[in-house]
């Protein structure tokens, strides 16, 4: 796949994507987010209102719980990783937490490496390994880095993840 851009906000040459792809949190992660915290943000509510009787104060408090509880919501329902491998390199981006791609050139690449997490453990966190990016897969990729620390990437297709990733280290020479 070839793209470009203008030179507008954007590249000015075309690139091309060896390998692509998107993806998003458990369709059942939102609604059981939901089911264990609306009971929670209901008991907590009635507590508040039993403590201090239905004053302004307990209903502002009880408005506050809410938001704190319900508000990121929406920011786990859009969460969605997408991973390139392009001429230069592997971009990432987990948005909405990434406001731009993360890049790591082929010639940082030490070692690519199919890798295996536990299940149910979803999301982006550090780890004293490195950084993990995980919406939807047990499956990934390890990518060693010859500075910083090491990326997992989890994807639905770690074969062809790999795959993309050493032949764009043959053709750099860095492998």
């Amino acid at each position: 796949m070839v793209r470009t851009r203008d030179d507008e906000g954007g590249e000015s040459t075309a690139r091309r994507v060896t390998f692509e792809e998107r993806q998003t949190l458990p369709s059942w992660f939102g609604p059981a987010v939901v089911v264990l915290s609306v009971p929670t943000l209901a008991v907590t509510v009635v507590v508040v209102f039993e403590a201090e009787g239905a004053t302004r104060e307990s209903l502002a408090l009880g408005v506050l719980l809410a938001l704190v509880v319900l508000g990121p919501l929406p920011l786990l329902f859009r969460s969605a990783l997408r991973t390139e491998v392009r001429a230069d390199g592997v971009f990432f981006r987990f948005s909405p937490f990434h406001l731009s791609d993360r890049h790591v050139p082929f010639e940082e690449i030490e070692d690519v490496r199919r890798s295996e997490r536990r299940a149910y453990n979803f999301g982006l966190k550090r780890t004293r390994w490195g950084w993990e990016y995980r919406p939807n897969s047990t499956e990934g990729v390890e990518i060693y880095r010859a500075a910083g620390p090491a990326i997992f990437l989890g994807t639905e297709r770690p074969h062809e993840l790999r795959e993309a990733i050493e032949a764009g280290m043959r053709r750099t020479g860095s492998e």
